[in-house]
């Protein structure tokens, strides 16, 4: 047996990250629980990678993805020296969940220390199915292409079909139209995990048949603009879920089918939420891309989702340390915003509140966290109290910047009016921000403020997840 060569790269890669061993493995798990795959890898095998051995294709990519997020930069499967020289490289570029038939694959096994559970497909193929199972064409950077999302079929759910000699006529998209806002609504008030399934079960059992029924070109038309903003809003589901492989094979099909239907006022917002979420990862490269792709789209989108693509590209032009295109852009969403009249948007609606959240982080970026925590507390003041889940987002990212400046006191102030007011959520970005907190509070020690919030969050439980 040849004997292994150690590691290198990889050891110079955790140095950078700043990561042990057991950090390591604990990231790598974390990334494929994001996709519905269990790892159980620990510092021991981390130990033999370091040593030379090479563990499976699918764990690399998941390898390079934590490294990618944890040093800000984009880390390839080659830059950390665990890929195998006779491995399929496509692998890592094949579309999330994809096969080459389109849809989704069920997928299962044990490898090194992995247990997958199987799980169906969300969606179904066909010619009218391609847009919700297939990606959108090469152009547009995918900032974690390895992933392999899965979702569990609602129980129950019949298995999508197009009823014989079906036409789908205008009242059939009314009524996807109508429940749009019934499933975005409930979102904001009671978080993404009460919403989903329900979402996920109508588009698998009946838009998914609707698009390989026959129907008049005006009917089609407009169906495949509902599909895309139904699957949009599946995709910030997932996200807000910390279910990002999901997310964003959501909005690959979200995008492929706005595409389709040649509705910009689709597939801007699209890119702005693959934007968001790669921003969100810490892909921040990637993030501009996005944005920049959605805001070449400005011209032909009303004032209103024109304001909230715009405040995206501020956002991400600051990540990326550009102040004079980041305040810029962001003086031109909030003109925008002045020029916004009527109903909101289907998808991309904007406001006030929304507006000073991205101020916030804009300034943030620049190193402005007083500016910042100001546009918070402005952005809380502005936010309509039925957006339950925004608040609670804007409070605990309020909290943390308040302690970043030393500020214990009123932080905690803070997380105690976020109880008081928002309820119970199923929001995995509040229970991961809530469990952020424990972390810095029990770092303060004997502080007695800090351990009168530390009592208060321990008890909190929803169906057994934590709930700040």
């Amino acid at each position: 047996m040849a004997e292994r060569e150690p590691n290198g790269r990889l050891r110079t890669l955790l140095n950078d990250a700043r990561w042990s061993g057991q950090d390591f493995a604990r990231a790598v798990n974390g990334v494929a629980a994001e996709t519905g795959l269990t790892l159980r890898y620990d510092r021991t095998s981390v130990s033999h990678w370091l040593a030379g051995t090479r563990p499976s294709a699918h764990v690399v990519a998941l390898a390079a993805e934590a490294l990618s997020r944890r040093t800000g930069r984009r880390i390839s499967a080659a830059d950390t020296g665990l890929a195998r020289a006779a491995s399929g490289a496509g692998a890592s570029r094949k579309p999330p969940g994809g096969t080459a038939g389109g849809a989704p694959g069920t997928t299962g096994g044990t490898t090194g220390g992995t247990t997958a559970g199987a799980s169906a497909a969300p969606y179904g193929t066909g010619p009218g199915a391609a847009g919700l199972a297939g990606g959108p064409s090469g152009e547009v950077p995918v900032y974690s292409s390895a992933w392999r999302p899965r979702e569990e079929p609602p129980a129950g759910a019949a298995a999508p079909r197009t009823p014989p000699g079906a036409r789908l006529e205008h009242h059939h998209v009314a009524a996807a139209e109508a429940l749009l806002p019934v499933f975005r609504d409930a979102d904001m008030a009671y978080g993404s995990g009460r919403v989903r399934p329900a979402l996920t079960a109508y588009l698998t059992t009946t838009v998914v048949p609707w698009l390989s029924a026959d129907a008049p070109p005006a009917v089609r038309h407009r169906l495949l603009g509902s599909a895309a903003r139904l699957a949009y809003t599946a995709g910030f589901l997932c996200f807000d879920g910390n279910e990002q492989g999901l997310a964003q094979a959501y909005y690959r099909s979200a995008l492929r089918l706005g595409r389709e239907a040649g509705d910009p006022r689709c597939h801007a917002p699209v890119l702005r939420a693959m934007s968001v979420q790669a921003h969100h990862l810490g892909h921040r490269k990637q993030a501009l891309e996005l944005a920049e792709a959605a805001a070449r789209d400005v011209p032909r989108l009303p004032p209103v989702q024109a304001a909230f693509v715009t405040g995206q590209l501020a956002v991400a032009e600051a990540a990326c340390g550009d102040r004079r295109a980041a305040l810029t852009h962001l003086g031109r969403a909030e003109r925008l915003l002045e020029r916004a009249t009527g109903r909101c948007a289907p998808i991309g609606d904007y406001h006030r509140a929304a507006y000073h959240h991205q101020q916030s982080e804009v300034l943030a970026a620049l190193g402005d966290t007083a500016g910042a925590v100001a546009a918070l507390s402005s952005s809380l003041r502005h936010r309509p109290p039925a957006e339950r889940r925004a608040r609670a987002v804007t409070s605990a990212r309020l909290a943390e910047l308040q302690l970043d400046r030393g500020h214990l006191e009123r932080a905690c102030a803070t997380w105690h009016e976020l109880l008081d007011t928002v309820g119970p959520l199923e929001s995995a970005r509040v229970t991961e921000a809530a469990r952020r907190l424990r972390v810095r509070l029990r770092a303060a020690g004997g502080n007695r403020t800090a351990r009168a919030l530390l009592a208060r969050l321990a008890p909190a439980r929803c169906r057994d997840r934590p709930v700040p």
